[in-house]
């Protein structure tokens, strides 16, 4: 077997062994997984340079490429894998936890303040509510990470949050409820965003954005 033929094949195997698909794989390396294909049917094959970052993906070393896979080697990329995608939803999770603890916390301090001024002018626990959206906004970030179809619910209690703040601050004003006819609108407004993106139109942006990277990359690599 040529080593054009064994690199691609090694490609494709640890890549499978570490349970990410070819469009993964290209979002990572901000390639196109038109690419990615190439590279593993031995049509092309990847750049040192490319070759490398994979490595680092995948646990491995450059060499582990040019030589046929063992099946330790391969159990290795599986725990690698494993390991990989277990400290990256802890260190997720603890950032949303922290996130959140420091506008709480940012949140009490203001309360505080506004206690030691003597501020009777409106509730300041209401401090709380206003960082109520931040809350949310954060564990949509978390979310559209981790499934772009669930953000969407995010998304709209940040709406709703926002219409409520606004509401219960300016409730003596004079026909505030049509805060959430505006609320509405958002609604609306924020679910056909969504339905666009789950139509992949969002790709079309990121492909032409990734070609330009890999354009500025290659420049870099002559």
């Amino acid at each position: 077997m040529e080593e054009k033929e064994i690199v691609a094949k090694n490609l494709a195997l640890y890549r499978k062994k570490a349970g990410i698909s070819q469009l993964e794989l290209a979002k990572k390396l901000n390639y196109s997984n038109k690419n990615v294909s190439k590279w593993e049917n031995g049509e092309t094959t990847p750049s040192i340079f490319i070759l490398h970052e994979i490595a680092k993906l995948y646990g491995v070393s450059v060499d582990d490429f040019l030589q046929e896979a063992t099946v330790d080697k391969q159990e290795e990329v599986v725990e690698n894998a494993k390991a990989s995608k277990r400290r990256l939803k802890i260190f997720r999770m603890s950032m949303l936890l922290l996130s959140n603890a420091i506008l709480f916390a940012v949140a009490t301090v203001i309360i505080y303040i506004l206690g030691i001024f003597g501020v009777t002018t409106f509730n300041k626990w209401l401090v709380y509510f206003y960082v109520s959206p931040l809350c949310v906004l954060s564990v949509v970030i978390y979310v559209r990470v981790l499934c772009k179809y669930v953000s969407i619910l995010g998304v709209s209690a940040i709406g709703w949050l926002l219409c409520g703040m606004f509401f219960l601050s300016f409730s003596n004003v004079r026909s505030i409820a049509l805060i959430f006819v505006l609320g509405a609108a958002y609604q609306f407004i924020a679910t056909l965003i969504s339905i666009l993106v789950n139509l992949h139109l969002s790709n079309l942006v990121s492909t032409k954005f990734n070609e330009i990277k890999k354009k500025i990359r290659k420049k870099r690599e002559k």
